[in-house]
């Protein structure tokens, strides 16, 4: 037999002996203190799937809680589905009843495009000089700079990326005959809202300003370089009889120039006291500025509906369009697909045109309302399983009084009274059943014939401040939150497992310091053992020699 470090001296194996001795005194303890950390760590666990399963049925109860719930419209649709024609959305506002709807047109953009001819290549140079586009669909409206040597791909492109476009889409298409065709749709709908490109010219003096309005500057320093008191009495736009609103002759000023008068104004502008040297090269530079302008004009006027050298056109059907349906026959437009004020309660949506009249029935959200209830049935279910298992024979939470007053009480507001209405008194009148062991059942039969024999008594016994749902919901709130039962509990449980393993932490320190004591006493005596040892071998030796 091997001998440790504490022996060494009188050979005798003292390590096992203080292990032995320290587990005869310490396992069975370090046992009981573990099993009850244990047991409280399951009892814990339990609480919380019981308070999960609790929190998610007062979910389930809070939607049946809803007043809205019961006062909820459906739409059914006498239409095929993968064929459907028109999608209704209801509000609580809306009246039962019926509706006949057609719907003769569908609400589009609009698209316009180049002639024939205009290009030949998405190379083609749209501008020699810098210019803008301004793209216009009924109040929607952006710009784009186009520069000087930009391409038809390029302008294209910078369309389509523009990040104020508000959805037009600019395309090039090839015939395969040696044309190319520009095109551009818009995304906005309406018949008010078809697609207009306006071309603007920009020019530049020589230090690279803007120069603004150039086409209409006209510079005459004759007036101002003449004395003050010389000066003639302004013009003043005379009126007569025959000048009507909305013509375009003003009768009083806007007929031939008198011979006399002509030529006046020749020799006014030959004149070369009138002009002095610099304000003639003003002149000239204002009227190649014009000319420059005019250019740049027409050149991308090519890509412009406005204006008489326009080169985009609105193809025949391509306008933009209003949406039209008929209502019970009654013709309504608009300028999108959705009608959302055509009928009070509810939102219409044009799929497709009609060629026969789609039938609308809107009554009570039955279907809704089943729905919600089957949940609620689902989840009570649910919660019961879990208090069952929780507090069975040999679980953990058997013989808790909280776990055993909850199952009691939810029970008891399911078989109570609820609601003012003397139609039904409890959710057991709606088609709800309840077998032996506590759990719930829904007969669709029984809940038809119910809704058939008063709906509007549904809300009172359910929902509201006397209904089911409300009471379930008082008794939950003792249940959950920060200051509800489980958590309480929990918080009893976690304060359990904390005491306890502090009990164990200190029993473990007082066995080390029991060990410690242990060594020291045996190491003294292995000490005495082996001096022991020595004398005795020394004696030994020595009688030997006599």
């Amino acid at each position: 037999m091997s001998v440790g470090s504490l022996g060494a001296g009188s050979g005798i194996d003292l390590e096992s002996l203080v292990k032995q001795m320290v587990s005869a005194q310490k396992d069975a303890k370090v046992k009981l203190y573990q099993d009850r950390i244990d047991g409280y760590e399951a009892e814990l666990s339990a609480l919380g799937r019981v308070g999960s399963a609790i929190d998610t049925f007062k979910s389930s109860v809070k939607a049946l809680n809803d007043d809205e719930l019961f006062t909820g419209r459906d739409a059914k649709i006498a239409q095929t589905e993968g064929e459907e024609v028109i999608a209704i959305t209801t509000d609580n506002t809306a009246s039962n009843g019926s509706y006949a709807i057609d719907v003769n047109q569908l609400a589009k953009g609009s698209r316009v495009m180049s002639a024939p001819g205009t290009f030949s290549s998405a190379d083609d140079v749209v501008t020699k000089q810098d210019s803008r586009l301004t793209f216009k669909a009924g109040s929607n409206e952006f710009s784009i700079t186009v520069d000087a040597g930009t391409t038809l791909s390029e302008l294209r492109n910078q369309i389509n990326t523009s990040e104020d476009n508000f959805g037009v889409s600019a395309n090039l298409v090839d015939d395969g005959n040696g044309n190319l065709f520009f095109t551009a749709t818009s995304a906005i709908q309406g018949a008010a809202n078809t697609l207009k490109i306006i071309n603007t010219s920009i020019v530049r003096d020589e230090n690279g300003n803007i120069i603004d309005n150039p086409i209409e500057e006209n510079v005459d320093n004759t007036v101002d370089d003449a004395p003050i008191e010389e000066q003639s009495e302004p013009i003043v736009d005379e009126k007569d009889e025959l000048d009507l609103a909305g013509d375009d002759v003003d009768f009083a000023n806007d007929g031939p120039i008198p011979a006399d008068e002509e030529k006046d104004i020749v020799e006014s502008e030959s004149d070369p006291v009138s002009v002095d040297d610099k304000d003639a090269a003003d002149i000239a530079d204002k009227k190649q500025a014009s000319t420059i302008a005019n250019s740049a004009v027409i050149g991308l006027d090519r890509i412009s509906t406005e204006g008489i050298s326009a080169g985009l056109y609105t193809p025949l059907g391509d306008e933009a369009r209003d949406a039209i349906i008929t209502v019970d026959g009654i013709q309504i437009r608009n300028d999108t697909n959705t009608f959302d004020n055509a009928v009070a309660g509810l939102s219409i949506e044009a799929l497709a045109p009609t060629d026969k009249t789609t039938k609308v029935e809107i009554s009570f959200d039955q279907k809704t309302v089943q729905e919600t209830i089957e949940e609620f049935i689902a989840s009570y279910n649910d919660v019961i399983g879990v208090l069952q298992a929780s507090s069975d024979k040999g679980a953990v939470l058997n013989g808790n009084s909280v776990v055993r007053n909850l199952q009691s009480s939810l029970s008891t507001q399911l078989m109570s009274s609820h609601g003012n209405s003397g139609v039904f008194t409890s959710i057991f009148d709606l088609g709800v059943k309840m077998d032996n062991k506590g759990k719930l059942s829904f007969d669709n039969a029984k809940f038809d014939n119910a809704m058939k024999k008063g709906y509007s008594d549904i809300a009172p016994l359910i929902a509201g401040d006397n209904g089911l749902a409300q009471s379930l919901e008082n008794l939950l709130d003792n249940y959950t939150g920060s200051s509800g039962m489980t958590n309480s509990l929990k918080d009893s449980v976690r304060r359990s497992i904390d005491s306890t393993e502090g009990a164990l932490e200190s029993y473990e320190d007082r066995m080390v310091k029991y060990e410690e004591s242990l060594r020291s006493k045996f190491t003294s005596l292995d000490s005495r053992l082996a001096n022991m040892n020595a004398q005795g071998g020394y004696l030994n030796s020595v009688l030997a020699k006599m």
